[in-house]
This record gives C-alpha cells, sequence and structure tokens, in this order.
C-alpha cells in the first residue's frame, strides 16, 4: 500500500478529479481500466491513471496491489466530500454567511413546488 498523506479538504477537487471520484464513488472498488471506461470525458488511460494516484497521494483513495491490478478504494465519502464543499463555498464565496449562500441559491435555482414544499418542511422540522 502507498504511504498517503492526510486528507485536506480545505480546498476542493479539481474539475478532473472531481469528475473521476464521482466515477469512483459509483464503482466503489476499482481499477484504473473500470474508471477508463466509466468516465464522462475522454481522456487518455494514463491521464486517468495519473489522476487517480494524485488522489491516492491526496488522501482520497488508498490502493492495494493485486496479482496483475492495482485496486483502488475510496477513502473520501461523497458525503464527507459535500459537507467540505459547502464549508468551503459557505467561507470562501459567501464570506462566511451560510444565510446569503442559500439564499443565493434559492433565488436563483428554478426549483418545482415539491422542492420548495420538501425544503419548508426541513426547515420547519430543524427549528422544533
Amino acid at each position: 500500500m502507498a504511504k498517503k498523506k492526510k486528507l485536506d479538504l480545505e480546498k476542493p477537487l479539481t474539475e478532473v478529479e472531481l469528475e473521476l471520484m464521482n466515477a469512483i464513488w459509483d464503482l466503489g472498488e476499482c481499477t484504473v481500466k473500470d474508471v477508463h471506461k466509466a468516465q464522462k470525458r475522454d481522456l487518455a488511460y494514463t491521464s486517468v491513471a495519473t489522476v487517480m494516484k494524485i488522489l491516492e497521494e491526496k488522501g482520497a483513495l488508498e490502493s492495494e496491489k493485486g496479482e496483475r491490478v492495482i485496486v483502488y478504494k475510496p477513502l473520501l465519502t461523497r458525503e464527507a466530500y459535500g459537507d467540505a464543499s459547502l464549508k468551503h463555498l459557505a467561507s470562501n464565496v459567501f464570506q462566511g454567511n451560510p444565510t446569503s449562500m442559500v439564499m443565493r441559491m434559492l433565488d436563483d435555482s428554478q426549483l418545482s413546488r415539491e422542492e420548495l414544499h420538501a425544503i419548508r418542511r426541513m426547515l420547519d422540522e430543524r427549528m422544533k
């Protein structure tokens, strides 16, 4: 197993890293070949391998050498990354004001009545 750094979620993943992580989260345990086939971009196999190695160095993945292939597993969950991303967005884009962030999302979104009702129910539940 490769030596890994402690995961730093202070900075978001790059666009390509996030796209590959989405494929990895969907796949679970996987190889570079699996991710290469599942990717939405048309990245070369070697590029996918390089980005996955970077993700491992960042602590988002771990690898285990099998008989003929290296198997990768996500250490970072989609939920943990989502939480960290929202915190990063609130503090860096909305200057630590989550209310402003939520208001902006509500103003700019094309939410259906059902989605708005679901949000209202969640807010009502939080207020209890």
